[in-house]
């Protein structure tokens, strides 16, 4: 069994859904829509945070390097010789410095990126409390895979953009809502798969 799911992790402290950010040590943007990085660009600006790290998948690569970053930053070069279903990555910013970390996708993004942030936060001893972005139907996936993945004493907040379009938040209403709900519940089963029957009861009762 992997060490990223051996059964005597310490869970995280908290997590507090939807909880308006307060100071932390990193800002962790998921992949997806350009509002999660705007929104996490301006809690940066507002020194929320000194550090705000992006996760980046393929079809935002170009796109990313014409959002008002903190330090320029060409990404589609930095990808171009990774085939484009290969690319993703992780960016992070610290004041003026930046830098690109290559992250290897695979089949279920978000279990993805949690675990590829576990393994950056085993880098970063220093880094305790990570506020998280994404959009509002997201944030239970991603709970549930903090709840799970995550090891250590960290304090963990799970946020959302407050002020979204109209178009989003009638997507939010009618489809994806439904589709998250979903996914939440195949993302149940597949951790319940990996962590073992022990854990498996406490994953259902997670969803409930």
């Amino acid at each position: 069994m992997s060490e990223l799911f051996e059964p005597h992790w310490n869970p995280v402290t908290t997590i507090n859904l939807r909880k308006p950010p307060q100071n932390a040590d990193l800002i962790f943007v998921l992949a997806g829509r350009d509002y999660r990085k705007q929104y996490a660009l301006h809690l940066f600006e507002q020194g929320l945070t000194p550090k705000v790290l992006f996760s980046v998948s393929r079809f935002e690569i170009r796109r990313f390097s014409t959002l008002p970053l903190p330090a320029p930053l060409d990404l589609l070069k930095l990808a171009s010789d990774i085939p484009p279903p290969q690319r993703h990555f992780f960016v992070l910013f610290e004041r003026s410095n930046v830098q690109a970390i290559y992250v290897r996708p695979r089949r279920f993004g978000t279990l993805t990126e949690i675990e590829a942030l576990l393994r950056w936060l085993q880098d970063h001893p220093e880094v305790r409390s990570v506020v998280l972005i994404s959009s509002r139907s997201h944030l239970p996936r991603i709970r549930l895979c903090c709840r799970f993945l995550l090891r250590g004493d960290f304090e963990i907040t799970l946020t959302s953009p407050p002020a979204q379009s109209f178009r989003v938040r009638f997507a939010n209403r009618l489809t994806a809502v439904f589709l998250e709900a979903l996914k939440t519940l195949a993302y149940g089963v597949v951790l319940a798969l990996r962590l073992g029957r022990p854990r498996a009861n406490s994953v259902i009762r997670d969803l409930l």
